[in-house]
């Protein structure tokens, strides 16, 4: 059987008793690092407290033929997927599941805190009202390459009055991790680009870093505001508002340190 079993987001201490079960039993144990970063989390740690090697593989192990390689382990003995966060979240291992599943190979998954569902409940809003999640990338002009897909995922949105959740691009082999700085400055680049009055430097959003560590950011304000806003490393998220129920505005008021005439602005100009 293939098994893949989520890290959470940020040490040990999120992975669920039953995924550590599942690693005591298992033959073979497999992770990846490269979709999500855990500030706080130690291979080394886990290999002693489970009494067995980890094998790290890349993106390019995944996403190759050599994968068959571990789908006819699992054939015979009961291996697992290590997978930061929740593992079905990142989109490249589904396919992997799927690939296994077609070759007779059983597979089960053991969930753990996912950065959609962890940040969304840290800051307070209603998880009913997020419209589509799209991750910014960075652009590559030289190649001609701009993510322009953000841009109008954030504009309908808002016209169906749905909060936007930015995931933001981490390149983790290179170590370039994106700031939500530097995903303002993108959303910024695109509004400049576009210019349909989406993003402006008044635009309501909520920066989020390193959520389910014991220092977690949250703050809210204009995207001025959280472009110098010093939210420490990555990992880091992005959430752009659209209409606040009362609970909303008050959960970022006092949970985000929000400015109340900000919010009232923000509402006004989208109403």
């Amino acid at each position: 059987m293939l098994i893949f079993v989520g890290l959470g987001l940020h040490d040990l201490q999120d992975l669920t008793f039953h995924g550590f079960s599942v690693l005591k039993k298992a033959k073979k144990i497999y992770m990846e690092t490269y979709t999500n970063i855990m500030p706080d989390f130690s291979r080394e740690r886990l290999e002693t407290l489970i009494g067995q090697e980890i094998v790290e593989v890349s993106r390019e192990f995944l996403e190759s033929d050599k994968i068959s390689q571990i789908i006819e382990e699992a054939s015979k003995e009961d291996i697992v997927l290590l997978v930061p966060g929740d593992p079905f979240i990142a989109t490249t291992h589904i396919t992997v599941r799927i690939e296994a599943e077609k070759r007779g190979v059983k597979t089960m998954v053991v969930h753990a805190p996912s950065i959609i569902s962890s940040a969304i409940s840290e800051c307070g809003l209603q998880i009913y009202k997020f419209g589509k999640i799209a991750t910014i990338v960075y652009p590559e002009p030289e190649l001609g390459f701009f993510p322009f897909s953000v841009y109008e995922v954030l504009k309908e949105n808002l016209s169906r009055r749905l909060h936007t959740f930015f995931l933001l691009d981490l390149k983790v082999e290179t170590g370039k991790l994106m700031t939500i700085s530097d995903a303002i400055d993108v959303l910024f680049m695109m509004e400049e680009k576009l210019n349909e009055g989406v993003v402006t430097s008044d635009t309501l959003g909520v920066g989020l870093a390193r959520v389910g560590s014991p220092n977690t950011i949250l703050k809210a304000g204009s995207l001025a505001e959280l472009k110098s806003y010093n939210f420490g490393p990555p990992p880091h998220s992005l959430i752009i508002p659209s209409i606040l129920h009362p609970i909303e505005a008050e959960a970022l008021i006092f949970l985000c340190n929000a400015n109340k005439k900000l919010i009232e602005k923000w509402t006004r100009k989208i109403g």
